[in-house]
């Protein structure tokens, strides 16, 4: 009787190649960035604060190549049939003691601003205010959950990171210039806008430095009702409508494997907290350190926005496979869907805040005061969902023990 042939594991396979071209083409950007710097210099073109931004996506580029270690090493491991040590065990406990260090740590981020000078100090500092209320969100929403190995956890961080997180900037990208060239038609037809464009075109002409006087020019357009829909439908509608169905294409990989509800809830949960990291440190790190901050405590909300809605939609994903139940996948995606739009609305309301004064609508102004208030119950009430989504999951996950039988019959 001849031996059966070992298979190659096939997804490993994958999951090396994403996490090489992961590893790579991150630590590729950096070294762009570096030598972009160092052009502009020579050619006297930046200034200071432009090389500390720059500096900035240098130093994200490194640490995103760092993620894909772990990934890379245990794709590895599995494809050399060596032992990879899983540890299921729930950290809750210990994801919440991390979280309170967000408190010290963001406070002392505020006495002592002149750290977040420093380019690495400012990206290891966003990491970690990100990584451990994340890592918190994640730990809730599995606590007592059956949990997958860890190297499905990478190989599902990894491709959110590296594969999903592309395809969705291109889709937006792509949907964003449709949406620039279908406005542009519709502005060139507006009386008001044909002035602002001749402005533009002799600004640029005389001092092409100088657009203060443009851009307050430009500020009268946003007073029209169709360029502010416009603005507002993008940002609660279209993003929303795009990530909500990009962001667990993870799990489209695995259709035909025989996932649970459970895992299909907590793979949504990682890619969404993948793509939520990625996301939040690009947006923290890159501002000023007056804003910082604040942006920060905004991006905790957002982080475990993204890893909700995703978390949901991967449990209704893998229930519509199994059972058919793509009623509940349609109203999940909508509950999602909506839910992230709201999100969005209500965060650039409040971002917006005073200077809604150029909107001249009284009503934009009243609903901006009540912004940070309606972000906070929807902050408590995603909490809430992601509790009992957990509890609701634990309850279902094991079958039932049996009715005792009869005493006679025993």
């Amino acid at each position: 009787m001849s031996d059966q042939p070992v298979r190659t594991h096939l997804p490993s396979v994958a999951q090396l190649i994403i996490s090489i071209i992961g590893f790579s083409t991150s630590l590729l950007c950096a070294l762009a960035f570096v030598l972009l710097i160092k052009f502009a210099n020579s050619m006297q073109s930046f200034g200071g604060q432009t090389d500390q931004s720059i500096y900035n996506f240098v130093w994200l580029s490194v640490f995103l190549s760092l993620i894909a270690i772990p990934s890379l090493v245990l794709s590895i491991r599995r494809l050399a049939r060596l032992p990879i040590y899983n540890h299921p065990r729930s950290n809750l406990f210990a994801a919440s003691i991390a979280f309170l260090v967000v408190i010290p740590l963001g406070y002392l981020a505020h006495i002592y601003p002149n750290l977040l000078t420093n380019s690495f100090l400012k990206v290891l500092f966003s990491f970690f205010m990100v990584t451990l209320p994340l890592w918190w969100f994640l730990e809730l929403g599995q606590n007592k959950l059956v949990k997958s190995s860890s190297q499905r956890f990478w190989g599902l961080f990894n491709f959110q990171i590296f594969a999903g997180l592309p395809l969705v900037i291109i889709v937006e990208f792509t949907l964003l210039t449709l949406g620039i060239a279908f406005g542009s038609i519709v502005l060139f037809k507006l009386n008001t806008f044909a002035p602002l464009l001749m402005t533009l075109q002799t600004q640029m002409m005389i001092d092409p430095t100088n657009m203060n006087s443009v851009i307050e020019q430009f500020g009268t357009l946003l007073q029209d009702p169709g360029v502010l829909a416009a603005i507002f439908f993008s940002l609660s509608i279209v993003t929303p409508l795009v990530e909500e169905i990009l962001k667990p294409l993870a799990l489209w990989f695995f259709i035909k494997r025989d996932w649970s509800e459970t895992e299909g809830f907590s793979a949504g949960l990682v890619c969404g907290a993948a793509f939520a990291l990625v996301e939040s440190v690009s947006a923290v790190a890159s501002l000023p350190q007056e804003n910082w901050t604040l942006l920060l405590i905004a991006r905790i909300g957002t982080g475990l926005l993204h890893t909700l809605t995703t978390g949901l939609t991967g449990w209704a994903l893998v229930s519509a496979w199994k059972n058919g139940n793509y009623k509940r996948l349609g109203v999940t995606y909508l509950i999602s869907m909506s839910l992230h739009g709201v999100w969005n609305f209500f965060a650039l309301m409040s971002g917006l805040g005073t200077n809604l004064q150029i909107f001249a609508n009284l009503s934009l102004t009243g609903i901006s005061s009540i912004a940070p208030w309606v972000l906070g119950g929807l902050f408590v009430a995603m909490l809430a969902a992601l509790t009992l989504m957990n509890q609701r999951i634990r309850s279902t996950q094991f079958p039932p023990f049996p009715p005792p039988l009869p005493t006679e019959i025993v």
